[in-house]
């Protein structure tokens, strides 16, 4: 093989590279704002979930043995 028909290959690989990017940029550009907005979202509802679990949190008996005496 000559150089032209090796930097024609090169060239069509890039070209083909070039071409699948943009043809998937849209779905790569939805995954990163979906998982952006995840974020977003778990770091907004994180002090309402520390609020439940500490509402949610059973008292914890008590540690001596008068309650037996009741």
């Amino acid at each position: 093989m000559d150089a032209g028909a090796v930097l024609g290959l090169i060239g069509g690989y890039i070209a083909t590279a070039v071409g699948v990017f943009l043809l998937y940029s849209p779905v790569l550009v939805l995954v990163l704002c979906l998982l952006l907005s995840a974020g977003v979202i778990q770091l907004l509802a994180w002090p309402f979930v520390a609020l439940f679990r500490k509402l949610r949190r059973k008292p914890e008996p008590p540690s001596d043995g008068s309650w037996l005496l009741h």
